[in-house]
C-alpha cells in the first residue's frame, strides 16, 4: 500500500503543490485541491461518472467530511486500490476544470 508522503512526492512539482484543507494535509493543482489525506484515508475529486464507477465497484466510498452530509465530487478510496494512478487521475481532472 502507497502511503500520504509516498503519493505527495510522487505528485509534487509544477503547479502541485501542498495545501490544507479542513485541517487534513492536500494535494491541489493551482488553488484547486484534488486529493486529501483525511482521517488516515485518501480522498479524492473526480467526475461524477468516474466517482459512480468507483462506488458501485467498491473501490470507494461518498466522503462524507461531516456524517451524513456527502461532499458533492469527492470519495474516500479504499486502501487496496492502487492509489497512485488515482492521484494522478484527479490532479488531471482538476486541472482540466481549471482551464474552462
Amino acid at each position: 500500500m502507497t502511503g500520504w508522503e509516498e503519493l505527495v512526492a510522487g505528485a509534487e512539482g509544477g503547479a502541485v503543490t501542498r495545501g490544507s484543507m479542513f485541517g487534513s494535509q492536500g494535494l491541489r493543482t493551482g488553488k484547486k485541491f484534488f486529493a486529501v489525506w483525511w482521517h488516515e484515508q485518501l480522498a479524492l475529486k473526480l467526475p461524477a461518472d468516474r466517482l459512480r464507477e468507483l462506488i458501485d465497484t467498491g473501490t470507494a466510498t461518498p466522503f462524507e467530511p461531516m456524517e451524513g452530509r456527502p461532499m458533492n465530487g469527492w470519495v474516500v478510496v479504499s486502501p487496496t486500490a492502487d492509489w497512485p494512478p488515482l492521484v494522478h487521475e484527479a490532479c488531471a481532472f482538476v486541472e482540466s476544470q481549471l482551464s474552462r
